[in-house]
């Protein structure tokens, strides 16, 4: 059976839903027998040329991988499956703002419309989607992400006395700002993966941070980050799901994050989780994970029993079964579906 995986245009410093989806085709070409074939769309801002690119390029079934929710309205709807990664743009902006509106209507209400089936990566994205949007529930499924299988354990003697300190991300909701103020006169390094403003540089250098930064990073750059990591901090206030928290454990070590959702669920016994937004609580995490020789351990011990959960098999066996359901279900049509649909983007239902 051949699937289609439509991805975004390649950017500089977005990659990690290519990342995933990378290796789901791989892992389904050989445990499922799934003929896979990769589909980039044209442009970035041309959204029409990617929506007949889309459609001229439909395969048996067709998965979007996310971002480029739109191009499904190109699709055919019962073979289409849509995986929506988080609610970032509903949550972004007010009802009284026209962005708002755009995006709930051309980004989630119509895609979602022409899908058969919507993927999710977490509860927690689930239940956003429901409460903001007024999709069914039985019309979505929870399919998380995994360990990178290029990711191997690999123990590290932990520096105490300097300890060298990962943040993957710099966007306003990875909290970088209480995230200097909490490592204010801790001695360390604090390695960063992802481009700095002029605010964020200036935060850093206030709080008299010995900070590195990288950007535009290759996979086995990342990796490399990894390795020569201490420890990882992901002390976000916004996330679909999380994936520093698996690669964190699938390289063997402690990691500090929110203890919200969905961090708090994925991360489960794995890590020191700490109050996003309280900068004296995030400070106690850090201080905790550098002074407490068996907790770190513990801490990397209960992330290695999390690799069947998420392991890229797991994960792929739960998309190839969608995939065959799709396959073998019989098309239906209602002519209450538009009326519903109206229904729920105004938030009658």
């Amino acid at each position: 059976m051949e699937v289609a995986y439509f991805f975004r245009k390649a950017r500089a410093h977005a990659f990690s839903i290519e990342s995933l989806f990378d290796n789901i085709q791989q892992q389904v070409k050989i445990e499922n027998q799934f003929k896979p074939q990769k589909v980039e769309v044209p442009s970035i801002r041309n959204f029409a040329a990617n929506i007949v690119t889309a459609g001229q390029k439909q395969s048996r079934i067709n998965h979007i991988t996310g971002d480029i929710h739109y191009v499904s309205l190109g699709m055919k709807k019962s073979n289409t499956v849509l995986t929506i990664h988080d609610c970032v743009f509903l949550t972004r902006y007010s009802k009284w703002n026209f962005k708002y509106w755009l995006f709930k209507f051309f980004w989630y209400q119509l895609p979602m419309m022409r899908a058969n089936t919507i993927t999710v990566i977490s509860e927690k994205t689930k239940r956003e989607l429901i409460q903001l949007t007024g999709v069914r529930a039985d019309k979505i499924k929870v399919v998380p992400n995994f360990f990178d299988p290029r990711l191997q354990f690999s123990p590290k003697v932990f520096n105490s006395a300097k300890p060298r300190i990962l943040q993957i991300g710099t966007k306003e909701n990875k909290n970088l700002h209480n995230l200097a103020e909490a490592l204010k006169g801790i001695r360390c390094e604090l390695h960063i993966v992802g481009q700095l403003d002029a605010a964020a540089k200036e935060i850093l250098e206030e709080n008299k941070i010995d900070y590195r930064n990288y950007s535009n990073l290759s996979f086995e750059q990342l990796k490399e980050q990894y390795l020569q990591s201490d420890m990882v901090t992901f002390v976000s206030t916004y996330e679909g799901f999380g994936l520093p928290i698996l690669e964190a454990c699938a390289v063997g070590r402690p990691l500090i994050t929110s203890r919200i959702s969905p961090m708090n669920e994925i991360a489960d016994d794995a890590a020191c989780k700490v109050n996003p937004y309280n900068v004296l609580d995030i400070r106690r995490g850090i201080l905790k994970v550098i002074e407490d020789a068996d907790y770190r351990d513990q801490l990397i011990n209960n992330g290695w029993k999390m690799r069947y959960r998420y392991s890229i098999e797991n994960v792929t066996n739960q998309y190839a079964e969608i995939y065959q359901q799709i396959a073998t279900a019989p098309e239906t049509f209602s002519l209450l579906r538009p009326a519903k649909a109206a229904a729920s983007f105004f938030g009658l239902v």
